[in-house]
This record gives C-alpha cells, structure tokens and sequence, in this order.
C-alpha cells in the first residue's frame, strides 16, 4: 500500500500555485507544509473542519479551485458535510481523504484505535450515496495522479478516498519551521484578501458610536 508522504509529494508536483489547499490537523498539514510552503495553504484544520471549511471556500470563491486534504478519522466525525456538499455542488472542491484505517497511527509504532473505515465503511460508497458522483478509490501513486489531474480537469465536487499504510514511516525531512494555527491563519487570509480583492480581517474598532 502507498504512503501518505509519497501521494502528498506527487500532489505538490500537480497542482498550479493558486490552487487553495485546506489540510487537516496531524501529519497531513506537517507533511504538507515542509513539502510545499505556499501563501495559499490553509493548515492545521481541527478535527470535523476540514472539508466543511473548504466547502466553504469554495462556495465563496467559485473561480478559485480548492482542495481539502482531509482524513478518515476527521471526515467520519462530521461526516455530514459530504451531503452538504452534494447538494451545494461547488464545481471547484475537490475532497481528498487520507485513510490510514487507524486513529493516532501516525503518532505511534504501531495503528492506534481503528476508524470506522479501519472496518466496514467505504468512504467511496458513502460519497456516491450522499450524491458525489465523482467519488473513488485510489492505493497507488499512478492513480492517485491519474484522479487529481481528472479532478482539476472537470466539474466538480469530486471526492477521492486515497487509501494509505496504516503507519507513516516514510516522511519528510523537517527542513523549515511550520507556521502555527494562529500565524498561518492570518497568512492565508492575507493572501486571500490580495488575491480575492476581498476584506476579511477589520480594524477590531467597532462601531461606538
């Protein structure tokens, strides 16, 4: 089976630069951010928030793509949000799950509590059921580029459920400090503010009039 270290470098070497990434709290955002550190990544997004949150972008900014780099432990805590999704139909997300099958795997020398698709669930499934009919499976790096490129080719939503080792022994190098929660918050919206012509932080001054 792949790694999640080794699907996370083949997407850094797809995705344009303006291309919005919303990463999951856990290796997917430390992975992600020594791989490709971008004004546009919006990390560390706690457990349940990931795809809501890039729903959310995506519906606020239809001509900008979004990727959310969620996992099966997150997603299955709300996962809700996939029939929101189907319903709102955004053309431009694109979900992306991380399933190791496992809870805290990736903090341990060993697969911590099984999620529930560490059992009989099948987020493919459950994506076609809420009414994503972009939904699959991919175990390999082949087709892991083969779905994401088709994704950023094509009308959305799109939801591929990345099926990875249960353990992240392969990782990399931790060459460069990672921004935290709060710091990379208002870094990402910064660079939306710029990019969108939007205002999104204000003053704090109120209205005391």
């Amino acid at each position: 089976m792949v790694t999640r270290f080794a699907l996370l470098k083949e997407l850094a070497s797809i995705i344009p630069d303006d291309i919005l990434i919303v990463a999951s709290i856990g290796n997917n955002s430390g992975f992600w951010g020594q791989i490709k550190d971008r004004e546009a990544n919006l990390l560390h997004v706690t457990m349940g928030m990931c795809s809501a949150t890039a729903l959310g972008l995506a519906l606020a900014l239809p001509d900008r793509r979004v990727i959310a780099l969620d996992a099966d432990g997150n997603l299955t805590l709300n996962l809700g949000v996939l029939g929101t999704v189907a319903n709102e139909s955004p053309k431009n997300l694109t979900i992306i799950v991380m399933d190791n099958g496992n809870y805290l795997g990736s903090h341990k020398d060993e697969p911590g509590m099984p999620t529930a698709t560490g059992g009989r669930m099948n987020l493919e499934g459950v994506g076609r059921q809420c009414g994503i009919a972009s939904s699959s499976t991919v175990q390999d790096v082949e087709s892991f580029r083969d779905k994401v490129q088709s994704a950023l080719s094509r009308p959305g939503p799109h939801l591929i459920d990345a099926r990875i080792e249960a353990l992240d022994s392969d990782r990399p190098a931790r060459a460069k400090r990672i921004a935290d929660p709060r710091q990379n918050k208002y870094q990402f919206a910064n660079y939306i503010e710029k990019a969108a012509g939007v205002q999104i932080i204000g003053g704090g001054l109120g209205n005391f009039g």
